[in-house]
C-alpha cells in the first residue's frame, strides 16, 4: 500500500481537477514518513504509514501553549466544535508547544485513490475552515505567499533561468503571467538586498 500511495501522490498533472492527481514532490524524512507538496496546495503534507493506517498529517503553524489561558479554551472549544462538524478530518494537538494539526486515519485494508483523494480534500477545506473559525485568514494567505516565495528563492539559487520560473508560476502555481513577473521582480529585488523588510 505504501508504494502505490507515493504513487498516487507522484504521478498525475499540474492541470488535474482532483488534488490527488496533482505531481506532488515528495520526500523521504525518516523511516515510513514521507513529506509531500505542490505549489498549489497551502500546506507541507506528512504522510506516515503504520500498522495498517495511513495517517495524514498537516501542521498548522498555530502553536497554544503560549496562549493566554482564555485565548486557549477559545480555540479548543472552535476545535472541538469543527470536530463534530467535520467529517474524516480531525483536529489535533501535536508536539510540545500544542501546536494544531489537522489529521486524517485512513485504514490500508479499504484504502482506494477516491478515498485518499477525499481525505486531501478535506484536509484542504479543513486547513481554511480552521483559519476562518480562529480569524487568521490574512495570516493564512501571508504564510502562503512566503512559502511561495522560498520556492521560486529555492529555484533561483539551483540556477533556473528566468522563462523555468515564469514557467513554474503560471502552469504549477497557476498565476497570470503579468503577476508571475511582477512577483519575480520583487523576490530578486529584495534577494539584492534593495528592500530588506520584504519577508
Amino acid at each position: 500500500m505504501q508504494n502505490q500511495v507515493l504513487e498516487w501522490l507522484q504521478t498525475g498533472r499540474d492541470d488535474a481537477e482532483d488534488i490527488v492527481d496533482l505531481p506532488w514532490s515528495v520526500k523521504q524524512v525518516g523511516e515510513n514518513h514521507y513529506v509531500a507538496e505542490h505549489p498549489k496546495i497551502p500546506f507541507m503534507l506528512n504522510v506516515l504509514f503504520m500498522d495498517g493506517f495511513v495517517r495524514l498529517v498537516v501542521p498548522s503553524g498555530i502553536e497554544t501553549i503560549a496562549m493566554e489561558l482564555g485565548d486557549r479554551v477559545k480555540t479548543y472549544h472552535t476545535l472541538l466544535v469543527l470536530n463534530e462538524r467535520m467529517n474524516m478530518l480531525k483536529f489535533t494537538l501535536s508536539g510540545m508547544n500544542d501546536e494544531i494539526t489537522l489529521r486524517v486515519d485512513l485504514d490500508e485494508k479499504s484504502l482506494g485513490k477516491e478515498e485518499f483523494n477525499d481525505a486531501l480534500t478535506a484536509l484542504l477545506v479543513g486547513m481554511n475552515v480552521l483559519m476562518d473559525a480562529l480569524g487568521l485568514t490574512e495570516e493564512f494567505q501571508e504564510a502562503i505567499f512566503e512559502r511561495l516565495s522560498m520556492m521560486i528563492i529555492e529555484r533561483i539559487q539551483k540556477g533556473a533561468s528566468e522563462r523555468e520560473i515564469i514557467d513554474f508560476l503560471t502552469r504549477k502555481v497557476g498565476m497570470p503571467e503579468s503577476e508571475a513577473r511582477t512577483l519575480l521582480s520583487e523576490i530578486k529585488k529584495a534577494m539584492k538586498g534593495d528592500d530588506r523588510g520584504y519577508f
